[in-house]
Protein backbone atom coordinates (compact mmCIF):
# COMPACT_ATOMS: atom_id res chain seq x y z
CA UNK A 1 0.00 0.00 0.00
CA UNK A 2 1.20 3.99 -0.47
CA UNK A 3 -0.23 7.13 0.96
CA UNK A 4 -0.93 10.14 -0.86
CA UNK A 5 2.26 11.32 -2.64
CA UNK A 6 3.74 14.25 -4.37
CA UNK A 7 2.23 14.88 -7.61
CA UNK A 8 4.38 13.92 -10.36
CA UNK A 9 6.82 12.41 -8.65
CA UNK A 10 7.86 9.20 -9.99
CA UNK A 11 8.27 6.19 -6.68
CA UNK A 12 11.35 5.40 -6.16
CA UNK A 13 11.59 2.12 -7.00
CA UNK A 14 10.82 2.62 -10.56
CA UNK A 15 14.45 4.54 -10.63
CA UNK A 16 13.10 7.35 -13.12
CA UNK A 17 11.95 4.61 -15.73
CA UNK A 18 10.56 1.22 -16.09
CA UNK A 19 10.33 -1.69 -18.91
CA UNK A 20 7.30 -0.68 -21.00
CA UNK A 21 6.77 -4.92 -21.05
CA UNK A 22 5.32 -4.36 -24.48
CA UNK A 23 6.82 -6.94 -26.30
CA UNK A 24 9.45 -4.66 -28.46
CA UNK A 25 12.86 -6.19 -27.00
CA UNK A 26 14.71 -4.79 -29.70
CA UNK A 27 14.82 -1.21 -29.60
CA UNK A 28 14.37 -2.27 -25.34
CA UNK A 29 12.17 1.67 -25.13
CA UNK A 30 11.25 2.27 -21.65
CA UNK A 31 8.16 4.23 -20.62
CA UNK A 32 8.90 7.02 -17.87
CA UNK A 33 6.78 10.14 -16.63
CA UNK A 34 6.13 12.53 -20.35
CA UNK A 35 6.16 9.03 -22.22
CA UNK A 36 3.04 8.90 -24.99
CA UNK A 37 1.50 6.08 -24.90
CA UNK A 38 -1.67 4.29 -27.07
CA UNK A 39 -4.15 2.20 -25.85
CA UNK A 40 -6.37 0.66 -28.46
CA UNK A 41 -7.06 4.26 -30.47
CA UNK A 42 -6.76 6.46 -27.83
CA UNK A 43 -3.59 8.12 -27.11
CA UNK A 44 -2.08 10.13 -23.94
CA UNK A 45 0.55 11.18 -21.90
CA UNK A 46 2.01 9.22 -18.69
CA UNK A 47 1.64 11.20 -15.71
CA UNK A 48 2.29 8.71 -12.94
CA UNK A 49 4.11 5.04 -12.54
CA UNK A 50 3.53 2.76 -9.68
CA UNK A 51 1.63 1.09 -7.05
CA UNK A 52 -2.15 2.53 -6.73
CA UNK A 53 -3.67 1.62 -2.99
CA UNK A 54 -6.31 -0.75 -3.12
CA UNK A 55 -5.26 -2.67 -6.36
CA UNK A 56 -1.44 -4.82 -6.87
CA UNK A 57 1.51 -4.13 -9.34
CA UNK A 58 1.99 -1.42 -10.90
CA UNK A 59 -0.19 0.88 -12.67
CA UNK A 60 0.40 4.20 -15.75
CA UNK A 61 -1.60 7.27 -14.80
CA UNK A 62 -2.11 8.54 -18.08
CA UNK A 63 -3.78 11.79 -19.03
CA UNK A 64 -5.74 10.96 -22.36
CA UNK A 65 -5.95 13.81 -25.30
CA UNK A 66 -9.24 13.03 -25.44
CA UNK A 67 -10.69 13.72 -22.22
CA UNK A 68 -13.74 11.58 -22.58
CA UNK A 69 -11.80 8.65 -22.56
CA UNK A 70 -10.80 9.55 -18.75
CA UNK A 71 -12.80 8.68 -15.59
CA UNK A 72 -10.73 11.31 -13.01
CA UNK A 73 -8.49 14.16 -12.47
CA UNK A 74 -5.83 11.80 -11.43
CA UNK A 75 -7.07 11.21 -7.67
CA UNK A 76 -8.61 7.86 -6.31
CA UNK A 77 -10.36 7.52 -2.95
CA UNK A 78 -8.80 10.53 -1.82
CA UNK A 79 -5.62 9.89 -3.06
CA UNK A 80 -3.99 12.44 -5.36
CA UNK A 81 -1.29 10.63 -7.69
CA UNK A 82 -1.28 13.28 -10.63
CA UNK A 83 -3.22 16.13 -11.81
CA UNK A 84 -4.44 16.54 -15.35
CA UNK A 85 -4.22 19.62 -17.27
CA UNK A 86 -8.07 18.90 -18.36
CA UNK A 87 -11.07 17.98 -16.02
CA UNK A 88 -11.73 14.43 -16.17
CA UNK A 89 -8.89 12.90 -18.60
CA UNK A 90 -7.04 10.62 -16.44
CA UNK A 91 -7.20 6.98 -15.42
CA UNK A 92 -5.08 4.23 -14.37
CA UNK A 93 -4.28 1.54 -16.84
CA UNK A 94 -2.19 -1.78 -17.06
CA UNK A 95 1.23 -1.50 -18.57
CA UNK A 96 0.28 -4.97 -20.67
CA UNK A 97 -2.52 -2.77 -22.05
CA UNK A 98 -0.10 -0.32 -23.83
CA UNK A 99 0.55 -0.52 -27.70
CA UNK A 100 3.82 -1.71 -28.33
CA UNK A 101 7.16 0.79 -29.16
CA UNK A 102 8.77 1.10 -32.17
CA UNK A 103 11.58 2.59 -33.32
CA UNK A 104 11.32 5.10 -36.71
CA UNK A 105 13.74 2.02 -38.28
CA UNK A 106 11.93 -0.60 -37.08
CA UNK A 107 8.42 0.64 -38.60
CA UNK A 108 10.83 1.47 -41.88
CA UNK A 109 11.91 -1.84 -42.42
CA UNK A 110 8.38 -3.47 -41.02
CA UNK A 111 6.24 -1.47 -43.54
CA UNK A 112 8.32 -0.71 -46.59
CA UNK A 113 10.44 -4.59 -45.98
CA UNK A 114 7.07 -6.30 -46.33
CA UNK A 115 6.04 -4.42 -49.91
CA UNK A 116 8.71 -6.65 -52.10
CA UNK A 117 7.44 -6.35 -55.15
CA UNK A 118 6.28 -9.87 -56.84
CA UNK A 119 7.64 -9.55 -60.33
CA UNK A 120 11.17 -7.95 -58.62
CA UNK A 121 10.99 -11.07 -56.36
CA UNK A 122 10.24 -13.49 -59.38
CA UNK A 123 12.95 -11.66 -61.41
CA UNK A 124 15.37 -11.85 -58.71
CA UNK A 125 14.73 -16.04 -58.60
CA UNK A 126 14.99 -15.99 -62.18
CA UNK A 127 18.44 -14.60 -61.78
CA UNK A 128 19.77 -16.86 -58.92
CA UNK A 129 18.77 -20.03 -60.74
CA UNK A 130 20.79 -19.01 -64.01
CA UNK A 131 23.52 -18.45 -62.11
CA UNK A 132 23.32 -21.73 -60.46
CA UNK A 133 23.34 -23.13 -63.39
CA UNK A 134 26.07 -21.78 -65.45
CA UNK A 135 28.19 -22.58 -62.52
CA UNK A 136 27.02 -25.71 -62.52
CA UNK A 137 26.05 -25.79 -58.64
CA UNK A 138 22.80 -26.26 -58.50
CA UNK A 139 22.65 -26.66 -54.24
CA UNK A 140 24.89 -23.43 -53.89
CA UNK A 141 23.54 -21.05 -51.43
CA UNK A 142 23.77 -17.11 -52.13
CA UNK A 143 24.50 -16.07 -48.99
CA UNK A 144 24.23 -12.06 -48.74
CA UNK A 145 22.49 -12.04 -51.97
CA UNK A 146 19.26 -11.11 -49.96
CA UNK A 147 20.87 -8.62 -47.73
CA UNK A 148 22.60 -7.12 -50.00
CA UNK A 149 19.51 -6.22 -52.44
CA UNK A 150 17.38 -5.54 -49.27
CA UNK A 151 19.85 -2.53 -48.56
CA UNK A 152 19.63 -1.39 -51.95
CA UNK A 153 16.39 -1.59 -51.69
CA UNK A 154 16.37 0.67 -48.38
CA UNK A 155 18.93 3.34 -50.14
CA UNK A 156 16.71 3.95 -52.77
CA UNK A 157 14.20 5.09 -50.81
CA UNK A 158 13.63 8.98 -51.01
CA UNK A 159 9.86 9.41 -49.32
CA UNK A 160 8.75 7.50 -46.20
CA UNK A 161 5.47 7.36 -44.31
CA UNK A 162 5.11 5.43 -41.30
CA UNK A 163 2.02 6.94 -40.08
CA UNK A 164 0.62 5.60 -36.79
CA UNK A 165 2.34 2.99 -36.18
CA UNK A 166 3.96 3.68 -32.35
CA UNK A 167 6.97 4.89 -32.99
CA UNK A 168 8.78 6.68 -29.86
CA UNK A 169 12.21 6.69 -30.70
CA UNK A 170 14.50 7.27 -33.81
CA UNK A 171 16.71 4.06 -33.95
CA UNK A 172 18.86 3.77 -36.70
CA UNK A 173 17.53 4.87 -39.84
CA UNK A 174 20.77 6.15 -41.04
CA UNK A 175 22.05 2.56 -41.59
CA UNK A 176 18.75 1.78 -43.18
CA UNK A 177 17.84 4.57 -45.50
CA UNK A 178 19.94 7.38 -45.52
CA UNK A 179 18.89 9.23 -48.65
CA UNK A 180 15.65 9.94 -47.25
CA UNK A 181 14.12 13.64 -48.21
CA UNK A 182 10.40 13.24 -47.05
CA UNK A 183 9.28 11.55 -43.93
CA UNK A 184 5.89 11.32 -42.14
CA UNK A 185 5.79 10.45 -38.59
CA UNK A 186 2.37 11.32 -38.05
CA UNK A 187 0.03 10.32 -35.35
CA UNK A 188 3.03 8.19 -33.21
CA UNK A 189 4.32 8.24 -30.27
CA UNK A 190 7.25 10.68 -29.82
CA UNK A 191 6.95 12.76 -26.81
CA UNK A 192 9.91 15.39 -26.91
CA UNK A 193 11.68 17.43 -29.82
CA UNK A 194 15.08 15.89 -28.96
CA UNK A 195 13.53 12.83 -30.68
CA UNK A 196 12.84 14.42 -33.59
CA UNK A 197 16.40 16.28 -33.58
CA UNK A 198 18.01 12.50 -32.82
CA UNK A 199 16.02 11.66 -35.88
CA UNK A 200 16.76 14.32 -38.68
CA UNK A 201 20.42 14.09 -37.45
CA UNK A 202 20.52 10.89 -39.42
CA UNK A 203 18.82 12.57 -43.26
CA UNK A 204 21.46 15.06 -44.19
CA UNK A 205 19.16 15.58 -47.76
CA UNK A 206 16.11 16.00 -45.62
CA UNK A 207 13.50 18.46 -46.70
CA UNK A 208 9.95 17.77 -45.74
CA UNK A 209 8.73 16.36 -41.98
CA UNK A 210 5.66 15.75 -40.68
CA UNK A 211 5.53 15.21 -37.33
CA UNK A 212 1.55 16.33 -36.93
CA UNK A 213 -0.61 14.43 -34.17
CA UNK A 214 2.80 14.18 -31.59
CA UNK A 215 2.58 15.69 -28.41
CA UNK A 216 6.21 16.42 -28.20
CA UNK A 217 7.70 18.45 -24.91
CA UNK A 218 9.64 21.46 -25.59
CA UNK A 219 12.64 21.80 -22.73
CA UNK A 220 15.55 23.25 -23.96
CA UNK A 221 16.42 27.39 -24.15
CA UNK A 222 16.25 29.15 -27.68
CA UNK A 223 19.98 29.07 -27.61
CA UNK A 224 20.63 25.28 -27.45
CA UNK A 225 17.36 25.06 -30.13
CA UNK A 226 20.11 27.66 -32.67
CA UNK A 227 22.80 25.19 -32.11
CA UNK A 228 20.94 22.20 -32.68
CA UNK A 229 19.51 23.75 -36.47
CA UNK A 230 22.57 22.53 -38.06
CA UNK A 231 20.57 18.94 -37.67
CA UNK A 232 17.59 21.07 -39.60
CA UNK A 233 20.00 22.21 -42.57
CA UNK A 234 17.71 21.07 -45.29
CA UNK A 235 14.09 21.47 -44.17
CA UNK A 236 12.38 23.09 -46.15
CA UNK A 237 8.94 21.73 -45.42
CA UNK A 238 7.59 21.19 -41.93
CA UNK A 239 3.36 19.90 -40.49
CA UNK A 240 3.02 20.37 -36.87
CA UNK A 241 -0.76 20.02 -37.01
CA UNK A 242 -2.72 18.82 -33.81
CA UNK A 243 0.29 19.03 -31.82
CA UNK A 244 -1.41 21.41 -28.79
CA UNK A 245 0.65 24.27 -29.39
CA UNK A 246 1.02 27.88 -29.17
CA UNK A 247 2.17 30.70 -31.11
CA UNK A 248 4.95 30.98 -28.67
CA UNK A 249 5.87 26.92 -28.92
CA UNK A 250 6.20 27.26 -32.59
CA UNK A 251 8.21 31.00 -32.43
CA UNK A 252 10.43 29.26 -29.94
CA UNK A 253 11.11 25.91 -32.19
CA UNK A 254 11.33 27.95 -35.23
CA UNK A 255 15.35 28.60 -34.29
CA UNK A 256 15.38 24.74 -35.78
CA UNK A 257 14.66 25.79 -38.89
CA UNK A 258 17.35 27.91 -40.61
CA UNK A 259 15.63 27.50 -44.14
CA UNK A 260 12.33 26.54 -43.27
CA UNK A 261 9.58 27.74 -46.42
CA UNK A 262 6.31 26.22 -45.34
CA UNK A 263 5.14 25.91 -41.96
CA UNK A 264 1.88 24.03 -41.66
CA UNK A 265 0.58 24.37 -37.77
CA UNK A 266 -3.37 23.71 -38.29
CA UNK A 267 -5.90 22.66 -35.64
CA UNK A 268 -3.36 23.33 -32.55
CA UNK A 269 -4.12 26.33 -29.91
CA UNK A 270 -3.32 29.18 -31.26
CA UNK A 271 -5.12 32.38 -30.43
CA UNK A 272 -2.34 35.45 -30.35
CA UNK A 273 0.51 35.77 -32.58
CA UNK A 274 4.29 37.42 -31.93
CA UNK A 275 5.51 38.97 -34.64
CA UNK A 276 8.50 36.95 -35.82
CA UNK A 277 12.02 38.99 -35.34
CA UNK A 278 14.64 36.74 -36.45
CA UNK A 279 13.26 33.46 -37.68
CA UNK A 280 11.04 32.75 -39.82
CA UNK A 281 12.74 35.05 -42.64
CA UNK A 282 12.58 32.29 -45.27
CA UNK A 283 8.73 31.80 -44.80
CA UNK A 284 6.98 31.96 -47.92
CA UNK A 285 4.02 29.39 -46.76
CA UNK A 286 2.00 29.68 -43.30
CA UNK A 287 -1.37 27.58 -43.08
CA UNK A 288 -2.75 27.99 -39.53
CA UNK A 289 -6.37 26.35 -40.30
CA UNK A 290 -8.53 25.75 -37.86
CA UNK A 291 -6.82 27.62 -34.89
CA UNK A 292 -9.00 29.89 -32.68
CA UNK A 293 -7.81 33.26 -34.14
CA UNK A 294 -10.78 35.23 -34.25
CA UNK A 295 -8.44 38.84 -34.06
CA UNK A 296 -7.66 40.53 -38.02
CA UNK A 297 -4.92 42.49 -35.44
CA UNK A 298 -3.13 39.60 -34.56
CA UNK A 299 -3.11 37.72 -38.15
CA UNK A 300 -1.42 41.23 -39.22
CA UNK A 301 1.58 40.80 -36.50
CA UNK A 302 2.74 37.63 -39.63
CA UNK A 303 2.56 40.73 -42.09
CA UNK A 304 6.14 41.99 -42.01
CA UNK A 305 7.36 37.89 -42.86
CA UNK A 306 8.28 39.91 -46.23
CA UNK A 307 8.81 36.55 -48.35
CA UNK A 308 5.32 35.59 -47.33
CA UNK A 309 3.37 34.22 -50.28
CA UNK A 310 0.41 32.23 -49.66
CA UNK A 311 -1.47 32.33 -46.23
CA UNK A 312 -4.14 29.60 -45.27
CA UNK A 313 -6.93 30.92 -42.49
CA UNK A 314 -9.80 28.46 -43.01
CA UNK A 315 -11.89 27.13 -40.16
CA UNK A 316 -10.99 29.75 -38.12
CA UNK A 317 -13.25 32.40 -36.11
CA UNK A 318 -12.26 35.68 -38.13
CA UNK A 319 -15.40 38.20 -37.79
CA UNK A 320 -13.87 40.71 -39.73
CA UNK A 321 -10.74 42.16 -41.65
CA UNK A 322 -9.52 45.78 -41.04
CA UNK A 323 -6.01 47.20 -41.78
CA UNK A 324 -6.61 51.23 -41.80
CA UNK A 325 -9.43 53.55 -41.96
CA UNK A 326 -7.45 55.09 -44.93
CA UNK A 327 -9.55 53.90 -47.72
CA UNK A 328 -6.91 54.40 -50.88
CA UNK A 329 -4.03 53.32 -49.51
CA UNK A 330 -2.56 50.35 -50.25
CA UNK A 331 -1.01 48.75 -46.85
CA UNK A 332 2.74 48.37 -45.61
CA UNK A 333 2.09 44.48 -44.40
CA UNK A 334 2.06 41.38 -46.13
CA UNK A 335 4.19 43.27 -49.51
CA UNK A 336 4.29 39.62 -51.44
CA UNK A 337 1.09 37.89 -50.18
CA UNK A 338 -0.25 36.54 -53.18
CA UNK A 339 -2.97 33.84 -52.27
CA UNK A 340 -4.95 33.92 -49.19
CA UNK A 341 -7.19 31.44 -47.81
CA UNK A 342 -10.18 32.50 -45.79
CA UNK A 343 -13.31 30.02 -46.00
CA UNK A 344 -15.27 28.96 -43.26
CA UNK A 345 -14.81 31.79 -40.55
CA UNK A 346 -17.45 34.32 -39.70
CA UNK A 347 -17.06 37.36 -41.86
CA UNK A 348 -20.23 39.06 -41.65
CA UNK A 349 -19.61 42.45 -43.80
CA UNK A 350 -18.79 43.06 -47.42
CA UNK A 351 -16.36 45.90 -45.74
CA UNK A 352 -13.88 43.02 -45.09
CA UNK A 353 -13.58 42.22 -48.35
CA UNK A 354 -13.10 45.73 -49.45
CA UNK A 355 -10.13 45.93 -47.24
CA UNK A 356 -8.42 42.87 -49.18
CA UNK A 357 -7.78 45.75 -52.02
CA UNK A 358 -5.50 47.42 -49.72
CA UNK A 359 -2.88 44.27 -50.40
CA UNK A 360 -0.32 45.03 -53.11
CA UNK A 361 -0.27 41.77 -54.69
CA UNK A 362 -3.04 39.69 -53.95
CA UNK A 363 -4.01 37.03 -56.52
CA UNK A 364 -6.04 34.40 -55.11
CA UNK A 365 -8.85 34.36 -52.77
CA UNK A 366 -10.70 31.52 -51.66
CA UNK A 367 -13.44 33.22 -49.52
CA UNK A 368 -16.39 30.48 -49.38
CA UNK A 369 -19.01 29.81 -46.33
CA UNK A 370 -18.70 32.93 -44.51
CA UNK A 371 -21.85 34.72 -42.82
CA UNK A 372 -21.96 37.64 -45.19
CA UNK A 373 -22.44 35.20 -48.18
CA UNK A 374 -25.93 33.98 -47.01
CA UNK A 375 -27.12 37.59 -48.16
CA UNK A 376 -26.95 36.94 -51.85
CA UNK A 377 -26.66 34.23 -54.29
CA UNK A 378 -23.45 32.76 -55.12
CA UNK A 379 -22.53 34.54 -58.34
CA UNK A 380 -23.76 37.79 -56.97
CA UNK A 381 -22.04 36.84 -54.00
CA UNK A 382 -18.66 36.57 -56.22
CA UNK A 383 -19.23 39.97 -58.80
CA UNK A 384 -18.86 41.62 -55.67
CA UNK A 385 -15.68 40.29 -54.20
CA UNK A 386 -14.56 40.70 -58.10
CA UNK A 387 -15.17 44.55 -58.17
CA UNK A 388 -13.83 45.06 -54.89
CA UNK A 389 -10.21 43.67 -55.35
CA UNK A 390 -8.69 44.76 -58.60
CA UNK A 391 -5.95 42.79 -58.39
CA UNK A 392 -7.41 39.64 -57.95
CA UNK A 393 -6.88 36.69 -61.07
CA UNK A 394 -8.94 33.93 -59.04
CA UNK A 395 -11.71 33.34 -56.77
CA UNK A 396 -12.48 29.67 -55.28
CA UNK A 397 -10.39 28.42 -58.16
CA UNK A 398 -11.92 29.68 -60.77
CA UNK A 399 -10.34 32.26 -63.50
CA UNK A 400 -11.19 35.59 -63.52
CA UNK A 401 -11.56 36.56 -67.26
CA UNK A 402 -11.15 40.45 -68.09
CA UNK A 403 -15.13 39.90 -69.64
CA UNK A 404 -15.98 38.57 -66.01
CA UNK A 405 -14.33 41.13 -64.49
CA UNK A 406 -15.34 44.03 -66.75
CA UNK A 407 -19.47 42.62 -66.11
CA UNK A 408 -18.97 42.35 -61.93
CA UNK A 409 -17.53 45.96 -62.00
CA UNK A 410 -20.09 47.82 -64.26
CA UNK A 411 -22.69 45.63 -62.54
CA UNK A 412 -21.04 47.23 -58.72
CA UNK A 413 -21.70 50.48 -59.95
CA UNK A 414 -24.76 50.30 -61.17
CA UNK A 415 -26.40 48.82 -57.69
CA UNK A 416 -24.28 51.84 -55.56
CA UNK A 417 -24.06 54.12 -58.07
CA UNK A 418 -27.26 55.99 -56.68
CA UNK A 419 -25.79 55.75 -52.94
CA UNK A 420 -22.56 57.24 -54.04
CA UNK A 421 -24.26 60.40 -55.53
CA UNK A 422 -26.21 60.60 -52.29
CA UNK A 423 -23.11 60.41 -50.53
CA UNK A 424 -21.29 63.43 -52.58
CA UNK A 425 -24.10 65.60 -50.50
CA UNK A 426 -22.45 65.13 -47.41
CA UNK A 427 -19.01 64.58 -45.82
CA UNK A 428 -20.04 62.15 -43.37
CA UNK A 429 -21.92 60.22 -45.72
CA UNK A 430 -18.88 60.33 -48.31
CA UNK A 431 -16.49 58.63 -45.85
CA UNK A 432 -18.59 56.08 -44.75
CA UNK A 433 -19.33 55.22 -48.42
CA UNK A 434 -15.58 55.70 -48.97
CA UNK A 435 -15.10 53.37 -46.50
CA UNK A 436 -17.58 50.40 -48.07
CA UNK A 437 -16.50 50.55 -50.97
CA UNK A 438 -12.49 51.61 -51.31
CA UNK A 439 -12.62 51.29 -55.40
CA UNK A 440 -15.40 52.92 -56.26
CA UNK A 441 -13.82 56.05 -57.04
CA UNK A 442 -11.39 54.20 -59.47
CA UNK A 443 -14.40 52.53 -60.76
CA UNK A 444 -16.12 56.06 -62.16
CA UNK A 445 -12.10 57.21 -63.57
CA UNK A 446 -12.66 53.80 -65.59
CA UNK A 447 -15.87 54.03 -66.80
CA UNK A 448 -17.71 57.13 -65.73
CA UNK A 449 -20.81 58.06 -64.01
CA UNK A 450 -23.70 55.83 -64.99
CA UNK A 451 -26.77 57.37 -66.01
CA UNK A 452 -29.82 58.07 -63.55
CA UNK A 453 -31.63 55.29 -65.65
CA UNK A 454 -29.51 52.08 -64.91
CA UNK A 455 -28.96 52.79 -61.56
CA UNK A 456 -30.86 50.31 -59.18
CA UNK A 457 -31.53 51.81 -55.89
CA UNK A 458 -31.44 49.56 -53.14
CA UNK A 459 -33.96 49.25 -50.74
CA UNK A 460 -33.34 50.22 -47.05
CA UNK A 461 -34.75 47.21 -45.49
CA UNK A 462 -34.16 43.18 -46.71
CA UNK A 463 -36.97 41.55 -44.68
CA UNK A 464 -39.41 39.36 -47.04
CA UNK A 465 -42.51 41.37 -46.86
CA UNK A 466 -40.34 44.64 -48.09
CA UNK A 467 -39.67 42.33 -51.03
CA UNK A 468 -43.33 41.70 -52.20
CA UNK A 469 -44.51 43.40 -55.23
CA UNK A 470 -48.39 43.85 -54.76
CA UNK A 471 -49.67 43.20 -58.31
CA UNK A 472 -52.93 43.73 -59.66
CA UNK A 473 -54.18 40.73 -61.87
CA UNK A 474 -57.25 41.16 -64.40
CA UNK A 475 -58.52 39.10 -66.88
CA UNK A 476 -60.28 40.05 -69.83
CA UNK A 477 -63.65 40.39 -68.11
CA UNK A 478 -62.37 42.97 -65.83
CA UNK A 479 -62.15 40.98 -63.01
CA UNK A 480 -59.32 42.19 -60.43
CA UNK A 481 -57.74 40.19 -58.02
CA UNK A 482 -54.63 42.02 -55.56
CA UNK A 483 -51.87 39.48 -54.42
CA UNK A 484 -48.38 40.27 -53.74
CA UNK A 485 -45.43 38.20 -55.08
CA UNK A 486 -41.91 38.04 -54.73
CA UNK A 487 -39.84 39.80 -57.49
CA UNK A 488 -37.93 36.30 -57.86
CA UNK A 489 -41.17 34.67 -58.58
CA UNK A 490 -40.93 32.69 -62.05
CA UNK A 491 -43.75 33.56 -64.77
CA UNK A 492 -44.60 29.82 -65.25
CA UNK A 493 -45.40 30.18 -61.42
CA UNK A 494 -47.91 33.11 -61.73
CA UNK A 495 -49.42 31.44 -65.08
CA UNK A 496 -50.13 28.60 -63.20
CA UNK A 497 -52.03 30.83 -60.46
CA UNK A 498 -53.67 33.03 -62.91
CA UNK A 499 -55.18 29.86 -64.51
CA UNK A 500 -56.53 28.46 -61.28
CA UNK A 501 -57.90 32.44 -60.04
CA UNK A 502 -59.37 33.00 -63.51
CA UNK A 503 -60.19 29.90 -65.34
CA UNK A 504 -64.11 29.11 -65.82
CA UNK A 505 -66.16 26.43 -67.74
CA UNK A 506 -65.50 26.35 -70.97
CA UNK A 507 -62.04 28.23 -70.97
CA UNK A 508 -59.08 26.07 -72.52
CA UNK A 509 -55.60 26.17 -72.53
CA UNK A 510 -52.76 28.56 -70.56
CA UNK A 511 -53.20 31.88 -70.18
CA UNK A 512 -50.81 34.51 -71.62
CA UNK A 513 -49.88 37.58 -69.44
CA UNK A 514 -49.63 40.89 -70.11
CA UNK A 515 -47.76 43.83 -68.16
CA UNK A 516 -49.41 47.14 -68.89
CA UNK A 517 -46.81 50.03 -69.14
CA UNK A 518 -48.08 53.54 -67.67
CA UNK A 519 -44.46 55.02 -68.91
CA UNK A 520 -46.04 53.75 -72.52
CA UNK A 521 -49.46 54.99 -72.66
CA UNK A 522 -50.51 51.66 -71.91
CA UNK A 523 -48.87 49.81 -74.18
CA UNK A 524 -49.00 45.64 -73.07
CA UNK A 525 -45.51 44.01 -72.75
CA UNK A 526 -45.84 40.03 -73.03
CA UNK A 527 -44.29 38.30 -70.22
CA UNK A 528 -43.79 35.35 -73.02
CA UNK A 529 -40.27 33.65 -71.13
CA UNK A 530 -41.72 31.97 -68.40
CA UNK A 531 -38.52 31.01 -66.82
CA UNK A 532 -37.40 34.19 -66.23
CA UNK A 533 -38.77 35.66 -62.94
CA UNK A 534 -40.82 39.17 -62.21
CA UNK A 535 -37.88 41.21 -61.72
CA UNK A 536 -36.44 40.68 -65.21
CA UNK A 537 -39.51 42.51 -66.58
CA UNK A 538 -39.25 45.07 -64.78
CA UNK A 539 -42.24 44.37 -62.85
CA UNK A 540 -42.92 47.19 -60.04
CA UNK A 541 -45.26 47.38 -57.43
CA UNK A 542 -48.14 48.28 -58.06
CA UNK A 543 -48.51 47.17 -61.67
CA UNK A 544 -51.44 45.70 -63.47
CA UNK A 545 -50.95 42.44 -65.16
CA UNK A 546 -53.77 41.46 -68.16
CA UNK A 547 -54.21 37.68 -68.03
CA UNK A 548 -55.93 36.30 -71.44
CA UNK A 549 -56.52 33.20 -72.38
CA UNK A 550 -55.78 31.69 -75.79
Amino acid sequence: MVGAMPVNLIPKFCNGTMDSHNGTDESEIQVHIGSRVKCNDDFGTVKYIGEVQGYKGVWYGVEWDDPARGKHDGSLDDVQYFKTSKPGAGSFIRPNKISPFRTCAEAIQKYYGDREDETVAAHRRTVINEWKREMGAPFIEMVGFEKIHQKQKFDRLLEVCVHDQNVAKPGDVAGLCPNVRSLDVSRNLFSNWREVIQLSAQLPDLRELDVSKNRMAIDMPEETLTQLSINFASLEKLNISVCDYEWADILSLSHLWPKISEIIAAYNRIKTIIPPSVTMRTLTTIRLDGNPLDSWYEIMNLGLLKNLKILSLNDCQIAEIRFNDDPNEKVDVFENLEVLFLNRNRVNDWRSLSELNKLHRLRKLYFLKNPIQNTEDYDTGSQLIIAKIDTLQELNGSTITRELRRGAEYDYMKRYGAEWKLAQTDMQLQRAFCLEHCRFTQLINKYGIPEDSLLVKQPKTMTLTSQLLEIILRDETGKTLKKKFPSSMLVQKLVTLAQRLFNKAGRTGSPILYLLDDQMQGAEICLDNVMKDLAYFSVKNGDTILVRFR
